[in-house]
């Protein structure tokens, strides 16, 4: 691709947190915490569902999130706390497990998942299509269970109603797409050589800021004193030389090319969001 923003100058915000910021594909896909009132909503229909069999479904509780962490790395390590405390490593939360739940008998697995060989071919690819499919050979009290079980089914009621319902993995595709773009643009090569120019002063050799801890060789101990002192200097190299805001409005340049190209898709992408949050709400009320 052409280097077309080669000659612009460089205006871009100083960014020294991934907190509350927003690239122009955002606005086509849900937040971290619509996302858990999706994942609730979800849960109830796949509830529901599991009632018609004579079943109960309680999904396991996760930890909800007041901030929206989704751009957190974006730009490598850039908090200099965490930097501090854990260095290259990351704190990875994990979702408590539900103790003491008593193994599904075959019959709930059947209604929860439908039959042991699907493929991917077999699944219903909207709810208009399960419906007129019917459902599957399988019975439970006398009910047909859905092709993929209750899950393919509070799948389908919630992100593919219609068989024109946008893959949900279409924005993210999107994003990594105009990401990979950026990352041929000379200005991004540019501040990638003054951070890197930045680190040798500092005792340490790495070209690519997105790879520093796999460059610096601290993959097996990124919290070591010597890696926590290297991220320190990391994250200092990339205030002093705006890493993230280059990066950031390059990645923008990019985004806002292909929402052009795409927006037909997009805008459908963006009316969907907005029922699939009405329908969430109804349901978690």
């Amino acid at each position: 691709m052409n280097d077309e923003t080669a000659h612009h100058p460089v205006t871009a915000p100083k960014i020294t947190t991934t907190e509350g910021l927003e690239f122009p594909l955002d606005e086509y896909q849900a937040s971290e915490q619509e996302q858990e009132k999706f994942d609730r909503a979800q849960a109830i229909l796949t509830n529901q569902c599991m009632e018609r069999f004579g079943f109960e479904y309680a999904p396991p509780e996760k930890i909800s999130t007041s901030t929206d962490h989704r751009h957190a790395g974006v730009f490598g390590i850039l908090d200099m706390e965490i930097a501090a405390r854990h260095g290259y490593g990351r704190k990875v939360e994990t979702d408590p497990q539900s103790e003491g739940a008593s193994p599904r008998s075959e019959a709930e697995r059947v209604a929860l998942t439908g039959a042991n060989d699907l493929t991917l071919e077999d699944l219903p690819m909207s709810q208009e299509e399960a419906e007129k499919q019917g459902g599957s050979e399988q019975k439970i009290n006398g009910r047909r269970v859905p092709v993929g079980g209750c899950t393919r089914e509070s799948f389908l009621k919630l992100y593919a109603r219609t068989p024109d319902s946008v893959d949900l993995l279409y924005v993210f595709s999107l994003q990594r797409d105009a990401e990979s773009a950026a990352l041929n643009d000379s200005r991004i090569k540019n501040v990638n050589k003054l951070w890197s120019a930045c680190m040798k002063k500092q005792g340490f050799t790495a070209s690519d800021p997105m790879k520093a801890a796999t460059q610096l060789g601290f993959d097996k101990d990124p919290s070591s004193p010597r890696a926590i002192n290297a991220a320190k200097k990391d994250v200092k190299c990339k205030q002093k030389v705006n890493l993230a805001g280059v990066y950031f409005d390059v990645q923008s340049i990019y985004q806002n090319r292909t929402i052009h190209t795409n927006i037909k898709t997009l805008d459908l992408a963006k009316r969907q969001l907005k029922e699939r949050t009405k329908l969430a709400e109804s349901l978690t009320r």
